[in-house]
Order: C-alpha cells, then sequence, then structure tokens
C-alpha cells in the first residue's frame, strides 16, 4: 500500500484480466495552500509515460478528494483543460462522449474517491466510492480524458504527471 497525504493505493490491481501496477502517486493544490486531491495511476508492468495514452495501454487513475467539490467544478476545471489541449474539431468530434462521461459526475467531499478506467475495446468507466456510475467508449475519448492528467505538453499539472509517471 501507497499513502499519498492520506490517500492510499494498491500497489497492484486487476483489471479486466491484466495485472496493473501503480505508477507514481501525487496531489494537486488550489492556490498554492489547499490540497484538492490526491492521484494515483496504474499502468501495465513495462509500460512507461510515452505508453500512458496508447489505445492499447489499459489504465486506472484513482483520484482522491480532500474537499467538497461540486459536480459543476469538477466539469468546469475538466472542459477548461479540454478546450486547451483539443483542436476545436478534435472538440467537436467528442463532444458528445465527453458530454456523456460529464453526466456520471456528482459532487465529492472529503474521502470520496472516483476511479476512471479504460480498457481497450471497451471504453473508459467511472467509478465512485467504488460503485460503477457508467462508461463511456472510444480510444480517442479516452487519449483526451486522460490526457487531462497525462498529456506531455499540457497537463492540469506538470508536477502531478511527472509524479503519476515515475518510471
Amino acid at each position: 500500500m501507497v499513502e499519498e497525504k492520506g490517500a492510499r493505493f494498491e500497489e497492484r490491481i486487476d483489471l479486466a484480466g491484466e495485472r496493473l501496477e501503480l505508477t507514481g502517486t501525487g496531489t494537486v493544490k488550489y492556490r498554492i495552500v489547499f490540497t484538492v486531491y490526491a492521484a494515483g495511476l496504474y499502468l501495465p508492468p513495462g509500460k512507461s509515460g510515452s505508453d500512458a495514452l496508447a489505445a492499447d495501454t489499459p489504465r486506472r487513475l484513482e483520484i482522491e478528494y480532500f474537499h467538497d467539490i461540486s459536480a459543476d467544478d469538477i466539469i468546469r476545471a475538466a472542459n477548461t483543460k479540454l478546450d486547451e489541449q483539443l483542436s476545436d474539431s478534435q472538440r467537436e468530434d467528442l463532444q458528445p462522449q465527453i458530454e456523456r462521461y460529464h453526466d456520471l459526475f456528482q459532487a465529492v467531499s472529503d474521502g470520496d474517491r472516483y476511479r476512471m478506467d479504460y480498457v481497450p475495446g471497451e471504453g473508459t468507466a467511472l467509478s465512485f466510492n467504488g460503485e460503477p456510475v457508467g462508461q463511456v467508449e472510444g480510444e480517442a475519448f479516452a487519449a483526451a480524458y486522460f490526457g487531462i492528467w497525462l498529456d506531455a505538453d499540457n497537463p492540469l499539472s506538470t508536477g502531478l504527471r511527472n509524479n503519476l509517471l515515475t518510471d
């Protein structure tokens, strides 16, 4: 078990019959004062940062929150980063999937946890506190959405990305 600011992450998990390993953990702060959440990324053994967004790479991102945040604020932050990372045509193509995924989110409180699982050929599933809430298909959607945290050029937090992708 690995701990990050009180959030605990398993070192290995199984996802759709495949073993994934925790590649790293990190936190996101708001205005340098408040730690908003801790995150942990899981990839197959031997996969590195350059593989993290590949279509054939199963992955899990777990986020545990330390403060109350509305669903609207979570969605607004995701949309801001997606608008920065995607071209207008990419955003237009993915908009129906993004909207379906965002419809799955709800407000969080201290200790709540979202889990995003991508399984090649199946899609990106979202779970809240261990309970599945829905899934959205598409490799391009998965790459774009996980890119919020893992994009090489413009992630939500470069420090978090570097911590998640420690090799």
